[in-house]
């Protein structure tokens, strides 16, 4: 059969994943073994597992990772959940997605008398979103599809001169303003980055404490098994070379810090911390300026903001792209 189904992801092969993930059009690190093995470890390791894994002319061609719903209601979510993974879909290689969805909707009857499959964290532009509804109804399903958040994103220039030019005239003028305001308000102001593995290793611990000093929900979030989830997912994206770990410092210590994932010509956002006794300084916002400098000089296309309408997203250039969720169902007889 060109589908067949695992209850563990550990059975899953990592050299075909990460050769479908090689070959995929989305190529989205959140879908990764560095990033999916630590989730379902730290968050999922109680709840059932489905993984699919499509194959064409007998080689591994597609998965779909799924588990039992987070919240407790019956039926199944796309393994990465909610709360730590933005770009999530089927993982299939690039130009296969209608193969890939005939095979998988022609396997998923069981699946669906046990509840909907809830595929979230798509993006606008996903195969996924175009095929299901054409493709659910010749197999008897249905499927909604929702927009549920805004992933606001950047289209880089080739010089960061050309990013300040393009900003708003209100957006540059301030930006401007704040990046000369923080070089006066934090003596010996520096900007660094750390990717080799045990760079990451040794700043990590500085990056969780900006995080939860930044914001009381900030605190609540990033509890002892979430930094636990967070120091691997940083050691495995940094041995893969993917990771951009950045800090604005001044001469007593780091004053903000970011998360960054590389995602084939994209650079992601994907958290970030600031010490909010030098919030006068904006520290956080002009250090996100100079990662997007830093983006440039790399020769990244994209700056993603990843989900969320914060208002700097917006200041510093995003566009907002919606993320959808598509649930199929039964249909009703």
């Amino acid at each position: 059969m060109p589908v067949r189904w695992v209850e563990r992801v550990e059975e899953v092969s990592i050299a075909e994943w990460q050769s479908v993930q090689d070959r995929s059009g989305l190529r989205s690190p959140f879908l990764s073994p560095a990033f999916m093995l630590p989730w379902i470890r730290a968050f999922a390791s109680d709840r059932p597992v489905r993984v699919a894994r499509w194959e064409s002319d007998g080689a591994a061609s597609g998965f779909l990772f799924l588990c039992g719903r987070g919240d407790g209601l019956p039926g199944w979510e796309l393994m990465g959940g909610n709360d730590v993974s933005d770009i999530l879909d089927g993982l299939v290689v690039r130009g296969m997605e209608p193969m890939f969805w005939d095979g998988i909707l022609g396997v998923i009857d069981g699946l669906l008398h046990e509840g909907p499959i809830r595929l979230q964290s798509l993006p606008v532009d996903s195969k996924t979103l175009e095929l299901l509804p054409v493709r659910c109804p010749a197999f008897g399903f249905t499927v909604e599809v929702e927009e549920t958040d805004i992933s606001p994103r950047l289209t880089l220039p080739a010089t960061f001169d050309g990013y300040i030019d393009g900003l708003e005239k209100k957006a540059r003028h301030e930006l401007r303003r704040k990046m000369r305001r923080a070089a006066e308000a934090l003596p010996g102001m520096a900007f660094r980055i750390c990717s080799d593995p045990a760079e990451v290793a040794a700043a990590l611990p500085a990056f969780l404490d900006l995080h939860r000093k930044s914001h009381p929900e900030k605190a609540d979030f990033m509890t002892e098994a979430m930094g636990g989830f967070f120091r691997e997912i940083a050691q495995g994206f940094s041995m893969e070379g993917l990771l951009r770990l950045a800090f604005l410092s001044d001469s007593e210590g780091d004053v903000a810090s970011v998360f960054q994932v590389v995602s084939s010509d994209r650079l992601l956002l994907y958290n970030s911390g600031f010490d909010p006794a030098r919030r006068d300084a904006n520290p956080g916002l002009v250090l996100i300026a100079r990662c997007i400098e830093a983006a440039v000089g790399e020769g990244f296309r994209e700056y993603d903001f990843l989900r969320g309408t914060e208002r700097y997203k917006f200041d510093l250039g995003g566009i907002g792209r919606a993320v959808c969720r598509a649930t199929i169902s039964s249909s009703p007889t």
